[in-house]
């Protein structure tokens, strides 16, 4: 069969718009997630288990064209470790793009109360890329509970210079209060942390303890001795408790514990930063058991108020 040339130009044309036309929804391609999807690409994670993880999650529906999108971009012999979030309805050669160029997404990453350095440091490797944070006693009163926007792949050694950073920007331009170093403050701001969760009596129970340290009192604080005791649930503190062996045990030891006892808030700092001066030398939980207290100046009116205190629990039948 014999074909003219206008034919054959018909033809080739018909080829080329329908090779265009190819190509074209090749390149607009999307994923088929509603939602923003997180992809955790670790650092001995291949392209092909990167390949058949997402294939698995369904949401690239023409895993071959993904593929052969990615080897032409060499995305296989370019993998960077990362967490990268596939956008709902996202385009094939965005997200090669994305993967190719390392262009991680931040995560929140939400420090709280953390008592121990290492609650803190299995925390962080349960949430991080690196399993091998070790934030040592010593270095815990430089981290400042509150959410910080960081890449999974952090490594420790970035994330501690990340939070001497953010220590040395939160004290930078504090008034330096006449009575304690930010380390110390840091330390009793974790005894007031552990004493109350009513912001209006941190200020006044920090003046407890500056007032007692001033005067070389004992601090005598019974969050040191749930900590020395190592139980945290303890509401009444009893002769065998006030007697445990330990550093951090206010009772048996003057001065501060050696380091905090759990991580207190930026506002719980301040308020030993910027304790009032009060004549109070103790306090006590109310009887009301509200979570609130009692301030005293006598040790006759503190006592008034404690044994108040323990015919409230003795009611509650609260032994321990």
């Amino acid at each position: 069969m014999k074909v003219n040339k206008k034919s054959l130009i018909i033809i080739l044309s018909i080829i080329a718009v329908m090779g265009v036309l190819g190509c074209i929804r090749i390149i607009t391609m999307r994923t088929a997630n509603e939602i923003a999807y997180p992809i955790y690409i670790t650092e001995d994670e291949t392209f092909n288990q990167l390949m058949e993880k997402q294939q698995q999650e369904l949401y690239i529906e023409h895993p071959t064209v993904f593929r052969l999108m990615a080897k032409a971009r060499g995305l296989d012999k370019h993998l960077r470790p990362g967490l990268y979030l596939m956008q709902p309805d996202m385009k094939y050669i965005d997200l090669v793009q994305k993967l190719y160029r390392g262009q991680q997404d931040p995560i929140r990453l939400t420090i709280g109360k953390f008592r121990l350095p290492q609650d803190l440091n299995n925390y962080l490797n349960q949430k991080l890329m690196h399993d091998d944070f070790n934030v040592s006693l010593d270095e815990f009163h430089l981290i400042l509970p509150d959410t910080y926007e960081v890449y999974w792949t952090i490594t420790p050694a970035q994330f501690m210079q990340r939070m001497e950073k953010e220590n040395y920007r939160f004290w930078e331009g504090m008034p330096t209060t006449v009575h304690l170093p930010p380390i110390d403050a840091v330390i009793l701001a974790s005894i007031v942390e552990e004493e109350t969760n009513n912001k209006s009596e941190k200020p006044l129970i920090a003046s407890v303890y500056l007032n007692r340290m001033e005067k070389g009192m004992p601090l005598q604080a019974d969050p040191t001795v749930k900590y020395a005791v190592g139980d945290f649930t303890l509401r009444r503190i009893l002769n065998k408790h006030l007697a445990t062996e330990s550093p951090f045990n206010t009772y048996l030891h003057a001065g501060l514990p050696p380091a905090p006892i759990c991580l207190p808030s930026k506002e719980t700092i301040k308020a030993v930063v910027f304790a009032p001066q009060t004549d109070f030398l103790y306090f006590c939980a109310s009887p009301t058991l509200d979570g609130t207290h009692r301030f005293a100046a006598t040790l006759a009116e503190h006592n008034r108020n404690a044994a108040a205190y323990h015919a409230a629990l003795n009611r509650q039948g609260i032994k321990r």
